[in-house]
Formats: structure tokens, C-alpha cells, sequence
């Protein structure tokens, strides 16, 4: 029998029981898939999902007894796309471009239980624009409930291209080039940003101070699940956190908040740097922008919660 999330007031219940599939939120792992299921609301353009986040991801691995963060990102990267081609009608080859993203956690509610947390995330989509008929671009605005409570919330920007326009906005009038090998150097020692081993890390060497060169390993299973002609946006987020960790020298913390607004394709093959421009030790936050041939290709912030009491148990 299907197991089912315990009832939240004026939500339906919904079902854990396996993933949605993994064509719709452009994932070629099934176990990186978190959504399980979509139920519509009565209101226009509402809808509540089901997410379910693994006690133990490789690389979102939970510390502290508490869950990363970066999976409320992740669930709302699937969330968009997932909405898009079946409540919106985007056809599967079309491309969608993540243009801003922005999450807040609570950490000390993201406690790790004795079994996967069967997330509940309600979303609200807006700022619909189209191109004829077809959607071009929306805003998706999420809530995420674990065990009965607001764990955390979630913002996302998207555009959509068919495969032609794609290529237009990707390539310009030229057409595609040939993307070179991609740049990565030597990681910083994995300790000082929070991770156990290597292949995780995403900062290359320190060339000044509050500067890092980006390492971009296509070899990545998670942050490259797919083949990509660019860098990724959940890389470019992670080389954020990752940032604010060393700067701070707190590479445990939790992520309180991270946003990132992208102003063009972060090239495979080009020397990316990302400096903070702006720290506040007090607030434990950082403001930093990610650079290819000295243009900022994204600009984000981070906020990190180095201690919390848990409260919240998985579902």
C-alpha cells in the first residue's frame, strides 16, 4: 500500500511511495530524483509537491545531524522544470535557464530522523510570459514543510527555449563553437570548505586574497549527472557556499540563505574565478560574484548558521 504524508490543514495528501520520472526534471540518475508527486490546488497556478530527501546523499550529506540545505535548492531546480512540462505544457527538448535563484533554511528544523524526510512543498507560479502560446519564462515561489513544520522557502526565475532559440541565445548567430577541456586545477584542502574528500571540492587555488579559482570537474556525478555545455548553476551555488566557508573558516556551518542571480552562461572551458567582494563576520555572510574574462557572469550572496538546535524530526 502507498504511503502517504501525514495531513497538513487545506493540503491534500500525497504520495511517497516512488519518483516522478527523472525525464521530467532533467536528471539521467533516478536515485537524484526527490520529487514523488503533484497534486493541483483549486487556486490558479498552485500546486503541492512531494519531495523525498536521502538521509545520506553523497554529496548534500547532512552534518550535525541536520540536512543540507542545498537540497531545498535542488528540490526547487526539479520543482520548475517539473511544473513546466507537465502543468505548462513545455515540450521535452526545450531548455530551461535558471535566471535567479533564491533560498532561506531553517537549519535548526532540519533534523535528520530515523527514516528519508517526506518533504511537503507548496508552490505558487507566476510572472508568466509567453512566446506565442508557448510559456517562455515563469517565476516559481516554494514552501518546504518537514514533519509538520516550515523547514524553509525557496524563489526561482526560469526561461525556456526551444531548441532553436537555444542555440540562438547560447551560441549567438555563429552557431556552437567547440567547448575545450574544461579547467580544473588542484582543489584547496576539502576541510576548509566541509566536504570529506576531493572530487567535491569546487575552489581551485587561492590566486589572491578572497579569490579562488573555480574547479570544474565534468567527472562529477551529481553536479554533472547530465553532459552540459556550460557550467551549472547548482555549481556555481555550491562554489558560493563553498566561498563563504573558507572565508569565514567555519566549514561545518549551515547555509542559512543563498542566492545567485546569473547574467549570462558560465563557459566550461574559460578561467573562472569567484571573488567576495563584500564580508560581514558579524553576520556571517558573504556577497561575491563568479568572473570569466573579467565580467561577472553571476553575482550571489550567502549566510551562514554555524550552530542550531534541532527541531524537527523526518516524516
Amino acid at each position: 500500500m502507498a504511503r502517504v504524508s501525514r495531513p497538513v490543514p487545506d493540503l491534500p495528501p500525497l504520495s511517497f511511495e516512488r519518483t516522478v520520472p527523472r525525464r521530467y526534471v532533467h536528471r539521467q540518475s533516478v536515485s537524484e530524483v526527490f520529487l514523488t508527486d503533484c497534486v493541483p490546488l483549486p487556486e490558479p497556478d498552485r500546486f503541492v509537491l512531494a519531495a523525498q530527501w536521502p538521509r545520506l546523499h553523497g554529496f548534500y550529506r547532512a552534518r550535525g545531524g541536520r540536512y543540507d540545505t542545498m537540497l531545498l535548492a535542488e528540490t526547487l531546480r526539479q520543482t520548475a522544470i517539473y511544473l513546466g512540462h507537465t502543468r505548462y505544457r513545455v515540450p521535452l527538448p526545450n531548455r530551461f535557464v535558471m535566471q535567479h535563484l533564491q533560498v532561506s533554511a531553517m537549519p535548526d528544523a532540519l533534523e535528520v530522523g530515523v527514516a528519508a524526510a517526506d518533504v511537503i512543498v507548496e508552490v505558487a507560479v507566476s510572472r508568466h510570459a509567453y512566446r506565442g502560446d508557448a510559456l517562455a519564462a515563469f517565476r516559481v515561489d516554494l514552501r518546504f514543510r518537514c514533519g509538520g513544520q516550515q523547514v524553509g522557502a525557496a524563489t526561482g526565475d526560469a526561461a525556456i527555449f526551444p531548441p532553436a532559440a537555444y542555440a540562438r541565445a547560447r551560441w549567438g548567430d555563429r552557431g556552437p563553437r567547440t567547448v575545450g577541456a574544461p579547467r580544473c586545477p588542484d582543489p584547496v584542502r576539502s576541510g576548509l570548505v566541509g566536504h570529506l574528500d576531493d572530487a567535491h571540492v569546487v575552489l581551485g587555488p587561492q590566486r589572491a586574497r578572497d579569490e579562488w579559482e573555480l574547479r570544474v570537474d565534468t567527472a562529477h556525478p551529481v553536479l554533472f549527472d547530465h553532459p552540459c555545455d556550460h557550467i551549472p548553476g547548482m555549481l556555481l551555488f555550491e562554489a558560493i557556499r563553498q566561498a563563504a566557508r573558507a572565508r569565514l573558516g567555519l566549514p561545518d556551518a549551515h547555509l542559512a540563505s543563498l542566492g545567485a542571480t546569473f547574467h549570462r552562461f558560465a563557459e566550461l572551458d574559460e578561467r573562472t574565478t569567484i571573488r567576495l567582494d563584500a564580508v560581514d563576520d558579524g553576520a556571517l555572510s558573504v556577497t561575491g560574484s563568479i568572473r570569466q574574462g573579467g565580467v561577472a557572469v553571476v553575482r550571489g550572496t550567502a549566510a551562514l548558521a554555524p550552530t542550531a538546535v534541532s527541531a524537527c524530526a523526518g516524516s
